[in-house]
């Protein structure tokens, strides 16, 4: 658990925005100066592997995880390892690393499972899509087993995650809602299930049995729904896949139909291109919605992608639309209609 005691240390890094991957680069350089073998981990090394700050360094690829410890006894050595190959069977592309593998949970009563890689959309700003690849699914048996595995060890909240759950399956014959039936029947009295972030266009084909499923007793009644802008030519401009009108019929249905549902969203402040007539559509639709978890994202131009060529939206004009959109998010009370009501509550940790 200390660092400066520590012969190596095994850095993860995300590529969503450009603080993240200074920071991985400003921890190598730390662990450089402090003499200590290195590892690299997660999107970052995965996406560009030829940087010239990794020169030399071992790299534990996304799909290569459950190696980790090969490549960490083989670094120790004296050697530099780089595993960044794509998990295939016959030739097709599978969802990565072995679900049955032992894991040390952050939190033991807390079970997040990845239920794909990669996706089926090519957004113009997106990094991870030169990392995670196309769309890469689990086989719905594999999935339900791990879920039962964690249950037997314990676990009594599971979380789905991916970069869009709601693409699941679309690479196997299969769909969302079809394994999350699966899962709620596994699923014991005292447990939970939590739903990952799922973009608009998929849920849409599923929304009466999405309804159905967030209903059930033992699903949180939640869903995690990016619409990034509420300008359909910002939309466009992302290539997002949908527009604004999509979105909201996805919120308004799930709204109707599942008493109670909290929908989470996130914002990108200043894409290239982004007016202030677009700003002001996005804030209206903020403040129609007055979600109660706001993801408010500042736009940084990542290296490689097709949104970092495109003619910028001034620095200072990004940091105010992204500081405006904050004061609006918590100038409301979202859960001002539960005051006074009586609710089950479900703790799953403790500070």
């Amino acid at each position: 658990d200390n660092s400066a005691e520590a012969d190596l240390w095994l850095l993860n890094s995300c590529t969503v925005k450009n603080p993240a991957e200074d920071h991985f680069r400003n921890s190598i350089k730390k662990a450089q100066e402090g003499k200590k073998k290195v590892v690299l981990a997660g999107c970052v090394p995965q996406a560009q592997p030829r940087q010239e700050y990794l020169k030399g360094l071992s790299i534990i690829g996304v799909q290569q995880i459950d190696r980790v410890v090969e490549v960490v006894e083989e670094t120790i050595k004296g050697h530099s390892v780089r595993l960044l190959g794509q998990k295939k069977d016959n030739g097709k592309r599978l969802g990565g690393a072995r679900l049955d593998l032992p894991k040390i949970r952050k939190n033991p009563l807390i079970e997040i499972i990845s239920i794909n890689t990669g996706c089926l959309n090519a957004c113009t700003y997106c990094k991870t899509k030169h990392a995670r690849g196309d769309l890469a699914s689990y086989p719905i048996e594999e999935l339900v087993d791990r879920a039962k595995q964690s249950f037997q060890e314990g676990v009594c909240e599971i979380w789905l995650t991916s970069e869009d759950t709601g693409a699941y399956g679309r690479d196997i014959g299969t769909d969302l809602p079809t394994l999350l039936w699966k899962l709620v029947e596994v699923i014991p009295e005292g447990a939970m299930l939590r739903l990952g972030m799922t973009n608009p266009p998929y849920i849409l084909e599923h929304l009466e049995e999405m309804a159905k499923i967030l209903n059930h007793p033992r699903v949180y009644a939640f869903l995690h729904i990016p619409v990034q802008s509420a300008s359909d030519s910002v939309l466009m401009d992302m290539k997002r896949e949908y527009c604004v009108a999509d979105f909201k019929q996805v919120v308004d249905f799930l709204t109707e139909k599942v008493p109670g549902i909290t929908i989470a969203t996130d914002i990108i402040c200043g894409f290239p291109g982004e007016t202030d007539e677009d700003f002001q559509e996005t804030m209206k639709l903020v403040e129609l919605y007055r979600f109660p978890s706001l993801f408010i994202n500042q736009f940084y131009p990542r290296p490689g992608t097709p949104a970092a060529k495109m003619p910028q939206v001034p620095a200072a004009v990004k940091k105010q639309r992204t500081k405006d959109l904050s004061q609006l998010f918590h100038s409301y009370n979202p859960y001002d209609h539960k005051v006074r009501k009586e609710y089950a509550m479900f703790v799953v940790k403790k500070n």
